[in-house]
């Protein structure tokens, strides 16, 4: 049997079908691979950059939510007396959730008031935040709780109580340093944004969120045992998802972002997110199998075909063969069947075109899957920059007022600079600050807050020119970059400004002022840095003069 025609036919017609359909198989599994892994990671990436933006853009809005806390004039009114100081702390306290204590201390380290009267009376001037303060704003890195390890209630999970502190100084109308305003971040927070950001789906689909500090110690760790163990070097520092191999012996597509914030407060985290190589390549094993399975049926219906064709072919060769036989024998009357050859042979061209026509057809159809498969990968593709598009035009607009964020701010800064360095162009910048907002917030509801700066916003970008660049990098505090003007025109846009929000009557909302400070390249600074500051220290003489007005970098105006 194993050296008969029919065998021999069908095994090499069955070989050659296996042999193409896996070229094909291996061919587009490959692809479909490559595929699903680069899409797998670009879906890694953003859920770390997302995360990544809303971690710094929390860290910068509570440092100055509490730098604008100890600089506005009601600190200063009040010192550091604790009955004055303590409504304000529990009322600061209330409306944000993970502030878990919020204290003043003395210039001496002697903590004067704090919310629910925790550590009254300790001596904190050994604490970091507190010497730090006494010169200027603090950010702290995540640490352990110390004092009030005992009195505060531990967090969820049985994790030991932690904090981020923020700290500023306190100083009187004459610019003496009486004291400190110190928050103690709960680290919960970190856990709160993760979160909100990561889906069920993440989950059930094993992705988990790191956050790594500088010294590439694991300050935020998933809970339970795949949590455990500490993030590779090499996957904190890498660009782009890629496969790495983690501490634990296994393989994971990992992607990183780092946690960009204030430069004066960087503190050198990274986001990063992983998912076992299982489970991010599962689509490209599914997709795989399939075609491996739609391969093997083809070779197998591809052998069951040739079998009965072989036979019909060989039935007539075997009759002419005997025929042959008989003459061979003798028996010279014996015909050859002459027509029963040519028929033979009719069949068998007959025969091969049909096998002919069922390797193209299936051949056919894999291009047609092949084809299908690359469409939807093209429309997941598309998709995914889409979003990647909508993503980073969220990433630079200020979802409340749509104006541009502090990173557009800084971008259109950097450029002014250039021109200003290579061309002498001038350029002004205004810090613009609506006064009195917290009392807003704090007696109109944070609603009609929102709706105010909305209002605020859109009359600051009604009385700027089409050059000039209006953007939000505070609570309540706005920038306008003016191009291409020195600072007497700076001071006029300034004044427009604060005459059209000050003359403003906005339907059903309270009537506001802002405070305005401007600084100019060509007084001569031609560092982003130091521009700001100028800008910064105009608009606290602004404030200090008694608000709605306008103060130039350098003017000195006595308060009001």
């Amino acid at each position: 049997m194993f050296r008969s025609f029919r065998f021999r036919l069908t095994l090499s017609f069955g070989l050659l079908a296996a042999a193409i359909v896996a070229a094909l198989a291996i061919a587009l599994s490959d692809m479909i691979g490559r595929s699903a892994a680069r899409d797998q990671g670009e879906a890694l990436q953003t859920l770390a950059r997302s995360i990544a933006a809303m971690m710094s853009e929390g860290l910068h809005e509570r440092m100055r939510e509490v730098e604008l806390l100890a600089a506005s004039p009601e600190v200063r009114r009040v010192g550091t007396e604790p009955r004055a100081w303590r409504p304000v702390l529990e009322r600061m306290q209330r409306t944000r959730s993970h502030f878990a204590w919020i204290g003043v201390s003395d210039a001496q380290g002697r903590v004067r008031a704090a919310t629910g009267g925790l550590l009254e009376g300790e001596d904190v001037s050994h604490r970091p935040w507190f010497q730090a303060a006494r010169s200027g704003p603090f950010l702290g890195d995540v640490h352990k709780a110390q004092l009030l390890a005992s009195l505060l209630p531990a967090p969820s999970g049985g994790e030991p109580l932690r904090f981020i502190d923020f700290a500023a100084p306190l100083h009187d109308a004459g610019g003496r340093l009486v004291g400190v305003l110190a928050v103690h971040g709960s680290w919960e927070w970190a856990r709160d944004v993760i979160a909100l950001l990561s889906s069920q789906r993440h989950r059930e689909r094993g992705v988990l969120v790191f956050v790594v500090d500088a010294g590439g110690q694991v300050i935020h760790h998933p809970s339970g045992p795949e949590g455990l163990g500490g993030v590779p070097p090499n996957v904190r520092l890498q660009t782009g998802a890629a496969m790495r191999e983690w501490r634990d012996g296994r393989r994971y597509l990992s992607a990183a972002a780092p946690v960009i914030g204030d430069p004066r407060h960087e503190l050198g985290w990274t986001v990063v997110v992983r998912q076992p190589e299982a489970l991010a390549l599962e689509a490209a094993a599914d997709a795989r199998l399939l075609v491996l399975l739609a391969g093997g049926l083809a070779v197998l219906l591809t052998m069951a075909g040739s079998w009965w064709v072989a036979a019909h072919v060989s039935r007539p060769l075997r009759d002419i063969a005997r025929a042959a036989q008989r003459i061979e024998a003798g028996e010279r009357d014996t015909g050859i069947p002459v027509d029963a050859r040519s028929t033979e042979l009719q069949h068998l061209g007959r025969a091969l075109q049909a096998m002919t026509c069922t390797l193209v057809a299936q051949r056919q159809e894999l291009e047609a899957a092949n084809r299908e498969l690359e469409q939807r990968v093209r429309q997941r593709t598309e998709a995914l920059e889409r979003a990647n598009a909508e993503l980073e035009r969220l990433a630079r607009r200020d979802p409340l007022t749509g104006l541009g964020n502090r990173r557009v701010a800084d971008e259109a800064l950097a450029q002014a600079l250039m021109l200003f360095r290579r061309h002498g162009r001038p350029a002004s910048i205004a810090l613009v600050d609506v006064d009195h907002f917290k009392q807003v917030n704090d007696s109109r509801g944070h609603a009609v807050g929102d709706r105010v700066l909305v209002a605020v916003a859109a009359l600051i970008e009604g009385h700027c020119r089409a050059s000039d660049l209006v953007a939000r990098i505070g609570g309540e505090e706005f920038l306008v970059l003016m191009p291409e003007t020195a600072a007497a025109g700076g001071m006029a846009a300034a004044e427009k400004i604060r005459q059209a929000v000050a003359q403003a009557r906005l339907p059903e909302l309270p009537a506001v002022t802002v405070s305005v400070g401007l600084a100019s390249l060509e007084d001569g600074t031609a560092d982003a840095d130091a521009l700001l500051r100028a800008a910064d220290e105009a608009l606290y003489a602004a404030k200090r003069a008694g608000r709605n007005r306008v103060v130039h970098a350098g003017d000195t105006l006595a308060p009001a």
